[in-house]
């Protein structure tokens, strides 16, 4: 395909696809089935199998990890690609500088970010996004070939990297990772999250999202290189002509399955080793960079599969909901999730084990399923998605 991403037919009218919105709403419940380790344990600093040390636990927090860990993440990225794709396209329809419009639909993304990231919560992604996202903005003039070769590119190249590190330098080579093993820094951070003033949670909250900046840091070219195969996605309009398309969903999910599935049971495998060893950091960097997009890939293709049947429309159908509101119950997570765990609520910090925060899980998402559905009855947009919307185009 010789088009670029601007020279692609415009619509006549701009159109919703309700696939999307359905996956991102599935998304979403999985995003808080990862997080909620991060609200619930100091998980940057320490390893949850240090203090849950029953087998069972061990087994959910691997099981979690395997069909969640880094998956829905990709998903996400993928989709930030795919609806920038099709904002640039609709975009065109209102006026003759669209990218004008990226530029202030991410700078306000980028507000609510550092709000959420400084004053709810450490683990926001959104700053990430809104930054990465003025990356992706120089891509809108490539072709699609050439969006696959730049996020195969950005795939493969830090494997490379890190291989080549570990085989010059060895063992130093991981000498700065944390192992993972400290009980202290667990009963340091319970007491100021689960315990503390507020004054000391917020200060807390800034240096941990000092850190989990760095680790966004590391995966970023494996967010953009979602991000490009989203924009590719909506370049070659396959979310518009799915019928069509059948043939090359189902050769994606097989082979995206067949890459994915062993790399993600090797990094499950290891994930409770210390993490200043050899095969816990090989095996989480191909789980980040292989099993993860792969995995994301095989979820995506394999709900547009299903879609194509009635019976699984009714039964997907009310995460459209979930999906089309999804910044502002992205936001409502982290108020719930902190306040049921911190000092300034439930003081549930450090108290609750991987099944009992799956368990949280359901609980939270059930809330807002049925939120999201009785909101856009009465409404078109949730109150987050319609405050960015009229910032973007006021």
């Amino acid at each position: 395909m010789n088009a670029n991403i601007k020279e692609l037919n415009l619509p006549k009218k701009a159109q919703r696809i309700n696939e999307i919105d359905i996956i991102s709403g599935l998304a979403l419940v999985g995003l808080l089935l990862v997080n909620i380790g991060l609200f619930s344990f100091p998980s940057l600093h320490s390893s949850r199998f240090t203090l849950w040390t029953e087998t069972w636990q061990h087994w959910s927090m691997k099981l979690i990890h395997f069909f969640a860990g880094g998956k829905f993440l990709a998903i996400f990225s993928f989709l930030f690609g795919l609806g920038f794709s099709i904002f640039m396209r609709n975009a065109r329809l209102k006026t003759d500088q669209p990218m004008r419009l990226f530029a202030k639909r991410l700078l306000f993304l980028l507000a609510i970010g550092l709000l959420h990231s400084y004053f709810i919560w450490y683990g926001d992604t959104l700053v990430t996004y809104s930054l990465l996202g003025v990356v992706l903005a120089f891509f809108w003039h490539s072709t699609p070939n050439q969006l696959l070769q730049w996020s195969f590119f950005l795939l493969v190249s830090p494997i490379i990297i890190f291989l080549v590190g570990s085989l010059l330098l060895g063992a130093s080579f991981f000498a700065g990772q944390n192992d993972g093993h400290h009980t202290g820094i667990i009963t340091q951070l319970t007491n100021i999250y689960g315990q503390g003033s507020i004054k000391a949670i917020f200060e807390q909250n800034r240096i941990d999202l000092g850190t989990i900046r760095i680790v966004y840091l590391l995966i970023s070219p494996q967010i953009l290189a979602m991000f490009l195969l989203g924009a590719y996605a909506g370049a070659t309009r396959i979310f518009e002509n799915l019928l069509q398309n059948a043939e090359t969903l189902r050769e994606i999910q097989i082979g995206a399955l067949i890459i994915g599935l062993p790399v993600a049971v090797a990094s499950t495998l290891y994930l409770d080793q210390p993490a200043d060893s050899f095969h816990y950091n090989m095996t989480q960097l191909f789980g980040t960079y292989i099993a993860d997009p792969c995995i994301g890939i095989f979820y995506i293709s394999s709900v547009l599969i299903l879609l194509q049947k009635n019976r699984w429309q009714k039964i997907l159908g009310p995460f459209s909901a979930l999906g089309r509101m999804a910044l502002t119950n992205y936001i409502m997570q982290s108020v719930i999730c902190t306040t049921i765990m911190y000092s300034y609520g439930c003081r549930q910090y450090g108290q609750m084990s991987p099944s009992d925060g799956f368990i949280l899980v359901i609980g939270i998402s059930s809330f807002q399923l049925l939120f999201s559905n009785i909101w856009l009855r009465y409404f078109k947009q949730g109150p987050l998605e319609y405050a960015w919307r009229y910032l973007t185009y006021k």
